[in-house]
């Protein structure tokens, strides 16, 4: 038998709207273009786009119950979640809404608008571009390592990296920190300013935090307004200077917009894992972000330490050697957990085993 051409897969639309009238006409448009997911308010749409991944635009109206159209829009703008925060937006509108909303929605982050009642081919050309679009950015960001706002390491980059590091600093016996930086009123200013200027400004953090780290360490966007900094072999005395220091010169920015200006705090948890402690990314991760939420508990501004250590004395024997010990003691660079006295003693041990001999005459070497 010949072959078959598989019949191309549909682009996968969310359309959010609690008319019913609405709805119907735009499936009676889209339906044989586009696979439709249907959300009758924002939050469920919210919901929807947090537990579907394969949507690649939004359409959505404004007055909606639970959460509005607005709320949606900056709930995606502002998500942790990359492939979430760049999704086309399409905004519904009305012929007597006007160039204000308009302005407005595309000042939070909408893509474009469709005005009611629909003009069906021009509905569907327009949303099959913003699907196009949203497939060809999705291919880039998966075949690069790049974070696309701020041409640094993104989040996928970033946990490469760090499987790299651990692996580095667990063969020559090494310590690694990792720290996430947050820009702590970065909702606000997107609320108050919009999202262009948002962007903006985290654009400039990062170039400031990029410009801090030293060479052989690793920087990129973690989050819509967080950073991460992966340093093997850092010292963590001068890691939590460093860190106090970015803190403090974020403080002293000033952004004008118009009348009015925003002040900037950085919050940062940072994550220490000391010379022979194994550990993993998801482990190296949460301390990261447990750090960042004590942080957040004392104010804006804040940074915390949270030093990770292994429990297990299996885990550390072998791993971290007697002149490591010595090193750290000699330098006092940490207390020496009681996993890894416990570690060196299993190691000296047959050193142990001869001195007794010796002294009792036993095995007294010729």
């Amino acid at each position: 038998m010949p072959e078959t051409e598989a019949t191309p897969q549909k682009p996968r639309i969310l359309i959010a709207d609690d008319s019913k009238v609405v709805m119907l006409t735009a499936t009676k448009i889209l339906d044989k273009h586009f696979d439709i997911v249907k959300a009758a308010d924002g939050q469920i749409a919210w919901d929807t786009l947090n537990s579907d991944p394969s949507i690649q635009v939004v359409v959505t109206d404004l007055g909606m119950p639970n959460l509005d159209g607005y709320g949606l829009i900056k709930n995606i703008r502002q998500a942790e979640q990359e492939d979430i925060r760049n999704l086309p937006i399409m905004v519904i509108t009305g012929n007597a809404e006007d160039e204000a909303v308009k302005k407005k929605v595309l000042e939070i982050g909408a893509t474009d608008f469709i005005t009611k009642p629909f003009a069906g081919a021009e509905f569907i050309a327009r949303l099959q571009a913003h699907a196009s679009y949203r497939r060809d950015r999705s291919s880039l960001q998966e075949s690069t390592n790049i974070d696309l706002l701020t041409g640094t390491l993104n989040r996928k980059a970033l946990q490469q990296k760090l499987e790299q590091d651990i692996a580095f600093v667990a063969r020559h016996g090494q310590s690694l920190v990792v720290i996430i930086f947050e820009l702590d009123n970065y909702k606000t200013i997107a609320d108050k300013a919009g999202q262009a200027t948002a962007d903006k400004i985290v654009q400039n953090i990062s170039k400031v935090l990029t410009s801090a780290i030293r060479r052989e360490d690793s920087f990129g966007r973690y989050g819509a307004a967080t950073f991460m900094t992966i340093l093997p072999m850092a010292k963590i005395d001068g890691v939590v200077m460093l860190v106090k220091r970015l803190c403090d010169h974020i403080k002293t920015f000033t952004y004008k917009i118009g009348n009015e200006s925003f002040k900037f705090t950085l919050s940062a948890g940072i994550a220490s894992l000391p010379r022979g402690c194994p550990t993993d990314v998801k482990t190296l991760f949460a301390g990261a972000e447990q750090a960042l939420e004590n942080a957040h508990a004392l104010g804006p501004g804040e940074f915390q330490l949270l030093k990770l250590e292994s429990n297990r004395a299996d885990d550390t024997f072998g791993k971290v050697s007697i002149d490591d010990l010595l090193e750290i003691i000699s330098e006092k660079e940490r207390p020496i957990s009681e996993s890894e006295l416990i570690a060196a003693e299993k190691q000296l041990q047959p050193l142990l085993a001869l001195i007794s001999k010796v002294r009792t005459g036993v095995g007294r070497p010729t």
